[in-house]
């Protein structure tokens, strides 16, 4: 139980790190992540360590591992084929905040969210999409829920995006490597 304590007071008490356009964690996590959009609602699951991000949306489909030090993407198809390609600029606004300065994002409260602290930004038009809305970040820089708007065919579409069952947790190296087995995509 003491060691839980401390795991638990080191994991609280760091602070996120910012790497050039990303507020990357500081800590490694697992996580359910969910994205309703309209009537429509997606689970997956996630793990982050160190820079990198990987999302595994279940059996049949294709996992994405980020790696924002290179901004580059990996995807490992259900067909044991992979491709290597730049990081989709989108993507991963889903998963971790860009910094405050950047974003001209505006500190708007604190409130806890999945029993964590964190600190709520509303963000203006972000990325390609006329976006805007509010981001729930904690002081670890896990971004663990994001509501917005944006315009798409003419009319505004509410996006509500978070984080379940977050395991602060070390995370095996071997999710963030492409698998034994698998081949470059021809």
């Amino acid at each position: 139980m003491p060691r839980l304590l401390i795991f638990l007071a080191i994991v609280l008490s760091t602070p996120a790190l910012a790497s050039g356009d990303f507020v990357l964690p500081s800590v490694p996590f697992t996580a359910t992540a969910v994205h309703e959009t309209g009537a429509f609602k997606s689970t997956e699951t996630i793990h982050y360590d160190d820079g990198k991000l990987r999302i595994d949306p279940g059996n049949g489909f294709s996992a994405t591992i980020l790696d924002f030090r290179t901004q580059s993407q990996c995807l490992l198809m259900a067909n044991h084929t992979y491709l290597v390609m730049p990081m989709d600029a989108e993507l991963f606004r889903r998963y971790v905040a860009q910094p405050v300065e950047d974003t001209d994002a505006r500190k708007v409260k604190t409130e806890r969210i999945e029993g964590l602290e964190a600190t709520k930004y509303a963000f203006g038009e972000d990325g390609a999409l006329d976006a805007a809305g509010d981001y729930w970040l904690t002081r670890t820089g896990v971004m663990i829920k994001r509501v917005y708007e944006d315009g798409v065919y003419g009319r505004n579409v509410r996006h509500l995006e978070y984080l379940t069952h977050i395991r602060f947790e070390d995370q095996p190296a071997a999710l963030f490597a492409v698998p034994a087995g698998f081949t470059p995509a021809k």
